[in-house]
């Protein structure tokens, strides 16, 4: 079991590999009050990046916000940016209102290119493919507005996401197929499934 590691610059909890929470339980006949200071762990590199790790083929970009007198803009996708290798071809908006969840969702033929734009979002991974160099590996991340991101979740990823803020979150998705509607290439399993090794806790209300 691996003790979670914390950031808010884009990425935030990592897991242990049965993909729940790893805690250290009290230690009977022992006064953790007369343990020896503990030196923190790295969590992130001295440029700012978290150094926990992510299920192979996930990508988090900066998005640059730009402030002036009238306001601000902030650019969400460009081909140009080379996040991924795949067309812009399609693109959505979705909101997650406070204290309300979504998920988990799999998709089997197409990635997902999340542009964060508003709020604050816990999003938790689990790579569930076979062929995967980290198949079995569940992270969670946590994006805010204060650092807006892009972030790639490839086909075959589980993903759940929870609005973790007091205002909507807002996220603009470039998924790299057009949506059939007919066909919608989206797989379900509810948020407390027994399916998945993860345990998201009774403060994920949703679908």
């Amino acid at each position: 079991m691996t003790v979670s590691r914390r950031s808010w610059v884009g990425i935030a909890i990592v897991n242990d590999a049965a993909g729940t929470a790893a805690t250290l339980p009290p230690v009977p006949g022992c006064d953790h009050r007369a343990m020896p200071a503990q030196r923190d762990a790295e969590t992130v590199s001295s440029d700012g990046r978290s150094v926990a790790p992510l299920p192979d083929g996930v990508v988090l970009r900066p998005l640059t916000t730009h402030v002036d007198d009238r306001g601000s803009v902030c650019e969400l996708y460009d081909p140009r940016w080379g996040a991924h290798p795949d067309p812009l071809v399609f693109a959505y908006a979705f909101t997650i209102l406070p204290g309300r969840s979504k998920g988990w969702g799999i998709h089997r033929e197409h990635d997902d290119r999340y542009a964060f734009v508003n709020g604050r979002l816990e999003v938790v991974l689990h790579d569930a493919r076979e062929d995967s160099p980290t198949q079995g590996l569940t992270s969670t991340l946590r994006i805010s507005e204060y650092h807006r991101t892009l972030l790639t979740i490839p086909a075959g990823v589980w993903h759940a996401e929870r609005n973790i803020g007091t205002t909507d979150v807002l996220v603009v998705n470039f998924p790299t197929i057009q949506y059939d509607h007919a066909n919608p290439d989206k797989y379900r399993l509810p948020l407390d499934t027994d399916e998945l090794p993860v345990t998201l806790g009774p403060e994920w209300q949703g679908w």
